[in-house]
């Protein structure tokens, strides 16, 4: 019995070890390492790459449409511009606003 027991003791101490090799090792200070710095240049390249793919897409869905779809969306932009004039604060803002007089 009690070999039995050192036996399952030295099995389970020999697999313990290989478990302190799957600890990730620390990162080096490099170009790969994310300081602010790094992350505004990225998230300036990458909202620069979003909106130019944007504008290609809406170029394009401009382009297929006809003469007179392209009137209605210009009549119904405009209108929808004189319709939310000073309607930047929602409704429920704008009704409990303190006002100045």
């Amino acid at each position: 019995m009690k070999a039995l027991i050192i036996a399952l003791f030295a099995a389970f101490a020999l697999l313990s070890t290989p478990a302190e090799a799957q600890k990730t090792p620390k990162k080096q200070r490099g170009s790969d390492v994310q300081t602010p710095e790094n992350a505004l240049d990225r998230d300036k390249a990458d909202r620069a790459a979003i909106e130019a793919g944007y504008k290609d897409r809406k170029g394009h869905h401009d382009d297929l449409q006809d003469k007179a779809t392209k009137k209605r969306m210009k009549q119904n932009y405009k209108r929808s511009q004189k319709q939310s004039w000073g309607k930047e604060i929602p409704w429920y803002r704008r009704m409990f606003r303190k006002r100045k007089f």
